[in-house]
């Protein structure tokens, strides 16, 4: 690793799941695609900061089991009007590093449904190589913050709680720079 590298998120090892609970029964749903990436800095061996950090989905890219339930979310998260939900840090997230593993609380400005908010998340990550990271996370949110109406069913009788988690197991890999690609020449 050298000072300031990308890393984009890995193709593999990656899940996003959403948990909330109801009168009837706990939920849960998965995000489908996502893109997510940071700057890591360091300053010789020493890491020292998470910088520019991003995460993107599409509100129709979580899904559950069932199609009713992905319709109800989509209709919350007004996904026609506002089709994309987003995240960037607001600053330079200082590290404390321990050999291969690192531990942060990532500050940053998440917007949903045409609403932003702060937002702090807490993460552990552990280097499974010099180029490979594997970061773990977890936040709650309330979707009242957004100015998201939780949504019901069976004419009012199924209602969903305001408060949902959010966890993160994200799989980064060291972005290729131009002159790290192999020639056939």
């Amino acid at each position: 690793m050298s000072e300031g590298q990308a890393f984009e998120l890995s193709k593999t090892g990656t899940a996003v799941v959403i948990k909330g609970t109801s009168s009837l029964h706990d939920w849960e749903m998965n995000l489908k695609a996502f893109n997510s990436g940071f700057q890591l800095n360091q300053e010789g061996s020493s890491i020292k900061a998470l910088e520019n950090v991003t995460f993107s989905c599409k509100a129709t890219d979580i899904k559950s089991e069932y199609s009713l339930m992905d319709k109800k979310t989509y209709d919350a998260l007004k996904a026609d009007d506002f089709p994309e939900i987003k995240f960037s840090s607001i600053s330079s997230t200082e590290l404390v590093a321990d050999g291969r593993k690192i531990t942060g609380i990532l500050e940053g400005k998440l917007h949903v449904a045409g609403e932003m908010q702060d937002v702090t998340i807490p993460f552990n990550g552990i280097f499974t190589d010099s180029k490979t990271i594997n970061i773990i996370a977890s936040t709650d949110l309330t979707m009242s913050s957004f100015n998201i109406t939780p949504p019901t069913a069976m004419l009012g009788a199924l209602k969903t709680g305001d408060k949902i988690s959010v966890s993160f197991s994200l799989q980064f890999v060291q972005r290729m720079q131009q002159n790290d690609h192999i020639s056939d020449n």
